[in-house]
């Protein structure tokens, strides 16, 4: 097969869907018309589809069963889109007020449909099964482990999973990947410093929870600093700090809230450990307390390596070697791919969508977001050359 070649061939097509649910974009957990047409696309395809995978989340999986034996690979796209307002002025601009497509999710689907048609036209030569996951609530909730616990991953049972999303720090025609820690892992935290009011002439007679939160942030910081090896990343963000009322009483409750982000799982347990002692340490130093309560967000994404040859194999092979990046560090953004990446063996990488010479540069997560519409055949040929090569060989 010539993937890019056949890709070209359904370009208008793939371009079509795309506009479509850019569209017509859902939020996280009520993708249920994205899911609807996604299904009957699937079914026009005569592909096996579930729907409701994951319920009350509705994701939607396809089965595309090779004419050969082997094993099964799989390639999910996410569905949900941003609460935005959508600034741009293009003919397919969101028709929904205050929701828009500024991840990138409306191409991840329309590419993966694409691959579906390609894989599905010469499902005869396939050595064995693909599944298309089409997840919910990447950006809120995490549809992926309400998936893997109905069973996502299985019957049959998958052997290796592949994931793509847009990057305009990249231009068209480029693909970035990452060999091992990818990803961050984030937990949201909250600390709530109990005070006792008084006025604010007589400081001595209550306790200052402005004070203490002062103490508890730089130290805190200090763990990031000095408690943890330099080349381990750890940031600890706080970008809300709440309380009191009035400019001449002493608050009786601060609250904190930030995120810790980090890429070894290790350090992070190590980060929650560190951030209580010394939260407690400052309890007592200042005859109050501090309640810190911990909300996990996404794990760490981290790729298998092997698998992540294949991506660089495909790409090399339809791109070029010198437009397959290695991407130059890990980002502390998180994606919950990263727990189908616990799983199973799989990769996860970048596929480049900016166009300095268009004008396209606006980063993801911006009201003013585009992307190069090129860039959807080749994640189209990408994907569908990914995995027929790994079904292929893993048969040889």
């Amino acid at each position: 097969m010539n993937y890019l070649e056949e890709a070209r061939m359904l370009q208008e097509k793939i371009i079509a869907n795309r506009r479509h649910l850019h569209m017509y974009p859902e939020l996280s957990g009520k993708e249920t018309a994205t899911a609807d047409f996604i299904a009957e696309k699937l079914r026009q395809l005569g592909i096996e589809v579930t729907t409701g995978v994951g319920a009350p989340m509705p994701g939607v999986v396809g089965v595309l069963r090779g004419g050969k034996p082997g094993k099964t690979a799989a390639l999910r796209a996410d569905m949900d889109a941003l609460g935005l307002m959508e600034q741009c002025d293009s003919p397919y601009r969101s028709k929904n007020d205050d929701v828009m497509h500024a991840c990138g999710h409306d191409a991840h689907m329309a590419i993966l449909l694409g691959a579906a048609e390609l894989l599905a036209a010469h499902r005869n030569e396939l050595s064995g099964t693909v599944k298309f996951i089409f997840q919910p609530s990447e950006e809120f909730g995490g549809g992926a482990v309400p998936m893997i616990n109905d069973g996502v991953l299985d019957n049959p049972e998958v052997d290796a999973i592949f994931g793509l999303h847009m990057d305009p720090s990249y231009q068209v025609g480029e693909v970035a990947v990452s060999y091992g820690e990818t990803l961050a892992a984030a937990d949201r935290l909250v600390i709530k410093i109990k005070g006792k009011s008084a006025h604010g002439a007589t400081p001595h007679l209550g306790v200052d929870p402005v004070v203490v939160a002062a103490h508890a942030i730089i130290a805190m910081q200090t763990v990031i600093s000095r408690e943890r090896d330099p080349l381990d990343a750890a940031v600890l963000s706080f970008g809300i700090i709440q309380g009191g009322h009035q400019q001449n009483v002493i608050a009786d409750e601060v609250m904190l809230s930030g995120i810790l982000r980090t890429l070894n799982p290790v350090v992070r347990e190590e980060m929650i450990k560190n951030i209580q002692l010394v939260l407690d340490g400052i309890a007592v130093a200042f005859k109050t307390t501090c309640e810190l309560t911990r909300n996990r967000s996404y794990d760490s994404l981290i790729n298998d390596n092997r698998m992540v040859d294949f991506v660089k194999e495909a790409a090399g092979n339809l791109l070029g070697e010198n437009n397959v990046r290695q991407l130059p560090k890990p980002r502390l953004i998180v994606e919950d791919f990263a727990y189908y990446l616990q799983k199973k063996p799989g990769a996860f990488f970048f596929l480049g969508c900016g166009n300095t010479a268009k004008g396209i540069t606006q980063p993801l997560h911006s009201s003013h977001f585009e992307l190069d519409e090129e860039a959807l055949v080749i994640g189209t040929a990408i994907q569908t050359a990914l995995v027929t090569n790994f079904l292929r060989q893993g048969v040889e």
